[in-house]
């Protein structure tokens, strides 16, 4: 083997295994409806919080699973799209953001037509107040800021053509300050006349003090009061709403089937 044509082999296989690395356009198919999306252009990342820095993550989109589900298609993130922001780290609020960016192609198969789709979006959140969660995207979105649990909004975008899963996530550890009762405290009000005694040889002769008044008031402190809050966007359901149509050669038929039923019914009332 000669150098030159050694090196040239190199390069090929090199160029080979590059290509190889990449994800290639990939196509499903569900019976109704044909799907087209390429990997390589998804884009999905969210901020990541390490003592108070806040660093744009990137996630690779061959972490996040796709699937054919009834007439569309399920991102499934296995839980790497997910946010925790939480004001105790450093005593100040703190806000994090993520996105998403999927692009898909639904195209109807014969004898189907597409009239709109319906987007699911799915997870989990907590929210210690002050705090707040949100999600949204086309068709729906989701938001809270107290409480936790599982959540799951479904909307709907009407027309033929695909959306683009575009859209974002967020969360927010805040602080508030919140009036807390301390104790009562004796303060003056007013003096009143108090008598003493009266001379008794001379009644109308008397004498009185003034006495001061205290009223018992209520004093209250101001306590700072941390949040913390936490989403997990699990997946993106994208279904085609589908409805059955007549093939090319159904309507063909039907045009000519209408002009012979009329000559038939014609014929009929002349016999």
């Amino acid at each position: 083997m000669t150098p030159a044509f050694a090196l040239r082999s190199l390069a090929l296989a090199v160029l080979g295994a590059s290509a190889a690395a990449q994800a290639v356009p990939t196509h499903l198919s569900t019976g109704q409806v044909g799907i087209d999306f390429d990997p390589d252009t998804f884009v999905f990342s969210h901020d990541v919080s390490s003592f108070g820095s806040v660093t744009p993550e990137d996630i690779p989109s061959s972490l996040v699973t796709v699937t054919a589900v009834g007439n569309g298609i399920e991102l499934n993130f296995n839980d790497y799209l997910s946010l925790y922001a939480t004001s105790y780290t450093n005593f100040s609020p703190e806000y994090l953001g993520g996105s998403f960016n999927a692009a898909f192609n639904f195209t109807p198969l014969a004898g189907y037509a597409i009239t709109g789709y319906t987007i699911t979006y799915a997870g989990t959140y907590n929210v210690e107040t002050p705090g707040s969660v949100a999600v949204s995207g086309p068709g729906g979105a989701f938001s809270d800021h107290v409480g936790g649990g599982n959540f799951s909004v479904t909307g709907s975008v009407t027309g033929a053509a695909t959306p683009s899963l575009t859209g974002g996530l967020s969360a927010s550890g805040e602080i508030s300050y919140v009036e807390v009762f301390d104790r009562y405290e004796e303060v003056f009000s007013h003096y009143e006349t108090v008598l003493d005694y009266c001379e008794v040889d001379d009644p109308v002769l008397c004498y009185y003090t003034e006495v001061p008044v205290y009223n018992n008031v209520a004093v209250y402190r101001y306590e700072t009061d941390l949040g913390e809050a936490s989403i997990n966007l699990q997946r993106i359901t994208l279904q085609a709403n589908v409805v059955a149509v007549p093939e090319p050669e159904g309507l063909a038929l039907l045009a000519m089937g209408v002009p012979m039923a009329a000559w038939l019914a014609r014929r009929r009332r002349r016999a």
